[in-house]
């Protein structure tokens, strides 16, 4: 696999929906030119706006920098029919700027709830609060709705599981690919997620080899993973104690996962998600972020 089919994601700067209301992001053409600087070809959207308001506005940010977009994370509440309406409206405007992109694909994911996100991390509250019966058709419905308006627009959709929301054990993966035809919705990979959700990133890639679409490359760590699934942390304090650590330094079988990926040629998105992240800190960043892109093309080339 080449490494220009490597790609960054504004989260790995602090730059997500958890942060977008903050006032001291990262400002996007610091973070461009870190991009840049490290030798990326490619990039996530990052949260509605932060790049620009429509197609135009994103291109002309990312084109002085030499950089394609591959992706835009999509949270959708699946649970709540007024939400989801209103969720549908930000899709559309996601739409429009994805399809300028002709590699861009869309990743939709379960916005989650308080209870769930009480939940994330912890096998046996995730089975207490799963969704069954009605309300899981009813969630995969809205799921299958949103991915058929990413077809009709000629956007590709992949549901991708999120710690904290209906869609984090393997199960309720699961549940919801079995709910939705493989040629309307794909299935993005995200080996961080997929780990705390208490899944196994290499035999999810061997298991889901044919739907998946999209690859989010992440780490973990055991530490703060074992506080976490002890309940001596939420996740919200997990993300802020490094929950996604230094690739090669966590739980991951990163290497095995990449070996486990054969023939997909899709992107493959280098993430250490992080809640704060300020102008003096870009340097720490993009070293940390060097030496996580360093050990996948090393892996790539091996």
């Amino acid at each position: 696999m080449s490494p220009r089919r490597i790609a960054a994601a504004p989260v790995t700067w602090g730059v997500w929906e958890r942060t977008v209301d903050r006032d001291d992001l990262v400002p996007p053409d610091a973070l461009l030119e870190s991009v840049r600087s490290l030798g990326f070809a490619a990039i996530e959207l990052g949260p509605p706006g932060y790049f620009g308001a429509g197609g135009a506005a994103v291109r002309a940010r990312l084109d002085p920098f030499g950089l394609e977009l591959v992706g835009a994370f999509v949270p959708l509440r699946l649970t709540d029919v007024e939400g989801f309406r209103s969720d549908l409206d930000e899709l559309a405007r996601t739409l429009e700027i994805l399809g300028e992109y002709p590699a861009a694909v869309a990743l939709l994911a379960d916005a989650g709830t308080p209870e769930r996100f009480a939940a994330a991390g912890r096998p046996d509250e995730l089975g207490r609060t799963a969704l069954r019966g009605p309300g899981l058709d009813a969630a995969a419905g809205r799921l299958e709705q949103a991915a058929e308006r990413c077809r009709d627009a000629g956007v590709t959709a992949a549901l991708h599981p999120e710690v904290g929301s209906f869609i984090e054990s393997p199960v309720e993966i699961e549940a919801f690919l079995d709910r939705v035809e493989r040629d309307v919705l794909g299935l993005c990979l995200d080996t961080g997620h997929t780990l705390i959700g208490g899944g196994d990133p290499v035999a999810l890639a061997r298991d889901w080899a044919e739907r998946l679409r999209h690859v989010h490359l992440k780490d973990v760590s055991a530490d703060v993973l074992a506080r976490l699934r002890d309940g001596s942390l939420d996740v919200e304090t997990a993300w802020e104690e490094g929950l996604f650590c230094t690739f090669g330094d966590g739980e991951v079988d990163l290497a095995g996962f990449l070996a486990e990926l054969g023939s997909y040629d899709g992107w493959l998105v280098v993430e250490q998600d992080r809640i704060a992240v300020r102008v003096d800190d870009v340097d720490t960043v993009r070293e940390a972020e060097r030496r996580n892109l360093s050990f996948v093309r090393e892996r790539i080339a091996a």
